[in-house]
């Protein structure tokens, strides 16, 4: 296993649902237009990123596999898809409105409990520990090689907390526009990473960028 591996994570493009607030978990919902565009710079500034990446795994839903897609067509990577990289599942609250979401409680209550299931779906726990053990394999599996890992916000944000032990598991610190990009280093055979590049978005113009804090409720 070389010194230092690194994992890059990307954030899915724009969705029809972002676009309408709607909350869809593990449903389908496919990238939109600007998803679309979205995706292709993230792909062009991977394709001059400071290292080099050896493959891309994708989540099953579209819009993190389409994102995948264009970034291993343009940098010429093989492409695999892993079905626990996909969104946490939000059980009776799938494809609610964000409004909705938000009357719920289900951010406040994820946040105060690691071990919230009220809505009978995952808990924050049982997504970081998915999204965890997700990660170790793929990276048992390509000791070698550096990783690029498309997926979703709610996943991606709970895995950090995890990796680097911070709390709360939901991980809203880590909570990442569509299409950034954020950037772990392994050392040696070590489980705790390196945080170097989080939630790096400066390659979209600013008609395509979101408030994160505004719209990216979305799971």
């Amino acid at each position: 296993m070389p010194s230092i591996q690194h994992l890059l994570f990307v954030r899915h493009g724009e969705t029809v649902g972002n676009l309408e607030q709607i909350a869809h978990g593990q449903s389908e919902s496919p990238l939109n237009a600007r998803g679309v565009l979205q995706a292709e710079m993230t792909a062009q500034l991977l394709g001059d990123w400071e290292r080099d990446y050896h493959r891309v795994y994708t989540s099953p839903l579209s819009r993190a596999h389409h994102t995948g897609q264009y970034i291993a067509d343009r940098l010429g990577l093989p492409i695999d898809i892993h079905h626990d990289l996909i969104e946490g599942f939000l059980g009776d609250w799938e494809g609610v409105t964000y409004r909705e979401l938000d009357e719920l409680g289900f951010a406040k209550r994820s946040i105060k409990d690691d071990d919230f299931s009220g809505h009978r779906g995952e808990s924050p726990n049982q997504l970081a520990d998915r999204m965890a053990r997700t990660v170790k394999e793929i990276r048992a599996r390509h000791p070698n090689e550096n990783i690029i890992l498309v997926s979703h916000g709610g996943a991606i944000a709970h895995l950090i907390a995890r990796l680097l032990d911070t709390r709360p598991a939901f991980g809203y610190q880590y909570l990442m526009h569509n299409s950034a990009v954020t950037e772990l280093a392994f050392a040696d055979d070590g489980d705790k990473p390196e945080l170097s590049t989080l939630n790096f978005h400066d390659h979209l113009p600013e008609d395509l960028k979101i408030d994160v804090a505004r719209r990216d409720r979305e799971l």
